[in-house]
């Protein structure tokens, strides 16, 4: 067992912090290479694991970046997790950041990433947010999740400011092309840190998110 947190608290032997409400847990996956499984067995509740570390940014002169992670979700169905990917700011980290209870809906903060409601089944999206607008979905990609199911998701953001996705490997169609490093609209002026959760749906059973792989780089 790393931790058993009931709010947030660094992880034993991480060097990342976590945040769980009630019924959650992070442990260490027995699968080969190792990772972290995140799981929440109370609906209506969160678990994360996330950097203390905000090193990166998205702005438009900013450098080259790379974000990668590969998760595999116990559950898919509607109401059961909603999920994060991505890249937050340093908001504290609770039951509803950067998760809501509404669906699983994104909180007041700055983000970007890839994003999945309770309600999205085997969809999910690329989206990205500035703290205080609301969050734009960049596309919508179906059928990218299956359950016990291995996913990679990733975006990078090229020297000229085109921030791309992709997933299992494939660029994605649709990418957003930033404009400036300012924070209207699009979270450009800010230091983000990575971070992985998931929120639970109303009914939903025991899930579990497994994490295998985790990376976050930029040129300086």
């Amino acid at each position: 067992l790393i931790t058993s947190p009931t709010t947030s608290a660094a992880l034993v032997g991480q060097g990342l912090s976590g945040f769980g409400s009630s019924g959650s847990t992070i442990t260490y996956s027995d699968t080969l290479g190792g990772g972290i499984v995140l799981a929440e067995t109370t609906d209506d509740e969160a678990v994360s694991v996330f950097s203390l570390s905000h090193a990166f940014q998205m702005g438009l002169t900013k450098r080259p970046l790379w974000f990668e992670a590969r998760v595999t979700p116990n559950l898919i169905a509607t109401t059961e997790q909603a999920m994060f990917v991505g890249l937050c700011d340093s908001t504290a980290k609770t039951v509803s950041i950067p998760l809501t209870a509404t669906a699983g809906g994104l909180g007041d903060l700055n983000l970007g990433g890839f994003h999945k409601l309770d309600t999205d089944v085997a969809s999910i999206k690329t989206v990205y947010k500035a703290d205080g607008v609301t969050a734009v979905t960049v596309q919508t990609i179906t059928s990218a999740l299956a359950l016990e199911t291995a996913v990679r998701l990733g975006f990078k953001k090229d020297r000229n400011g085109l921030i791309t996705f992709y997933i299992n490997n494939v660029k994605q169609t649709s990418s957003f092309q930033t404009i400036n490093d300012l924070g209207t609209g699009f979270p450009g002026d800010v230091l983000l840190a990575p971070f992985i959760g998931i929120h639970l749906g109303a009914g939903a059973s025991d899930n579990t998110l497994a994490i295998t792989r985790w990376r976050c780089v930029q040129l300086i």
